[in-house]
């Protein structure tokens, strides 16, 4: 988006309407082929790109205010802005997540060792979870839950479909505004068991595994494709201004979820080398399964295309530490083969800001080091301590043992 949509309502409505509609036709395809669309979510471009960052908080404030409105207008419940690309830019994280549950933003580390980055970003997680305790939060804010719609990030690249990293390109030229790209996530934990039980030993994952995900992704991809050249038939002699529609690909990631046999974690314990996840034999899996996921044939890779490990959205993850059968360590150590770093880690309310940017650094080293896209997203959970067990009461997220830093 450009600054220019923010000074006419209906350009701006035109354009999420132009993103909406092709979503929501998506979806019907989608669906007509036995596919089930959870959500449907919209990434642009870095915000310091098209909001007013510099400007008063009011102005920002009202812009924000604007779009949330034209979000709901459109039946858009998820929302990324994309990332602050420095310290000023990061001042407007805890405004856009306190403004509506539907926007999200991240933190963008420049290097490795971007420590100024870091510690700005730590600040802003704690001045997100502070903002849950006032009396007038908001409930998408309240006992930690603000820091889901943030995160601090390195390496990731533009079509990164999975929140709070998700972002679109730098806004190079005019036509850039003019086409729409679109990814898919995926929720895949329970055909990863099944293949990984198929599978049985580490040897194996290069063969049954990759080749039964590969079997289950093609068809999706082709059809992706598909709907691209539909959608652009159908609104070829229509009034809608979209230059080009384009299928940047899948993140093939192993991604858990909440239902039975959901967990990823419980995926990887079918492997005979793995007697529980995060103890011995744990890396060399996880290092096989994101080879695999990296090379499966005929598939376009974005986003992290790696193992997902976020930990209050894995019910074995969650188990394992209220078990203390994984802690951050463990977690960055398993991250330094696969993905996507520390995600949903609940943390001290009383945590430091150098004690949260201390981790942000170590996943920022690793990204860089490894030229992998890894992010951050700790969840400050207010009042609560080491040991203590979260009170999120969230659809997205299960209840966890409070991590020690």
């Amino acid at each position: 988006m450009t600054p220019e949509d923010f000074t006419s309502g209906s350009t701006l409505s035109s354009k999420i309407s132009i993103h909406a509609t092709f979503l929501k036709f998506a979806e019907k395809e989608l669906q007509s082929k036995g596919y089930e669309v959870q959500t449907l979510r919209i990434a642009t471009n870095p915000f310091g790109e098209y909001l007013a960052p510099f400007c008063e908080k009011d102005n920002l404030q009202k812009q924000l205010k604007e779009l949330d409105e034209v979000l709901a207008k459109y039946s858009i419940e998820f929302f990324a802005l994309g990332p602050a690309r420095n310290e000023i830019e990061l001042d407007c994280c805890p405004v856009i997540v306190r403004q509506s549950h539907r926007l999200s933003c991240s933190a963008e580390l420049r290097a490795g060792n971007d420590v100024l980055m870091a510690k700005k970003a730590a600040k802003c997680m704690r001045i997100i979870s502070e903002m849950g305790e006032s009396e007038d939060a908001p409930p998408h804010l309240v006992n930690g839950l603000g820091n889901f719609r943030f995160c601090a990030t390195a390496c990731c690249k533009p079509y990164t479909p999975f929140f709070p990293a998700a972002r679109s390109t730098l806004l190079i030229d005019s036509d850039a505004d003019d086409s729409i790209s679109f990814a898919i996530g995926l929720e895949n934990g329970k055909l990863a068991r099944r293949l990984l039980r198929e599978s049985k030993s580490l040897e194996n994952i290069a063969t049954i595994f990759r080749s039964g995900m590969a079997e289950a992704l093609n068809p999706l991809s082709s059809l992706c494709e598909s709907i691209c050249r539909s959608y652009e038939g159908e609104i070829k002699n229509s009034t809608e201004q979209v230059s080009n529609i384009h299928f940047a690909g899948i993140d093939t990631s192993l991604n858990p979820s909440l239902d039975e046999n959901g967990s990823v974690a419980d995926a990887i314990e079918e492997i005979d080398v793995v007697e529980k996840f995060g103890s011995r034999g744990s890396v060399a899996t996880a290092a096989e399964i994101t080879k695999s996921l990296k090379s499966l044939p005929g598939i376009r890779n974005v986003g992290y295309s790696g193992l997902m490990l976020p930990v209050c959205e894995d019910r074995r993850l969650a188990e394992l530490a209220n078990e203390d059968g994984i802690d951050t360590t463990r977690l960055l150590g398993i991250s330094s083969v696969c993905g996507v770093g520390l995600d949903t880690i609940p943390i001290p309310g009383d945590s430091t800001v150098d004690q949260i940017m201390s981790l942000i650094l170590d996943v920022s080293s690793l990204a860089y080091r490894y030229e992998k896209s890894l992010s951050c997203r700790l969840l400050l959970c207010p009042g609560l301590n080491v040991g203590d067990t979260t009170n999120l009461n969230s659809p997205y997220m299960c209840e966890c043992k409070i991590f020690r830093l």
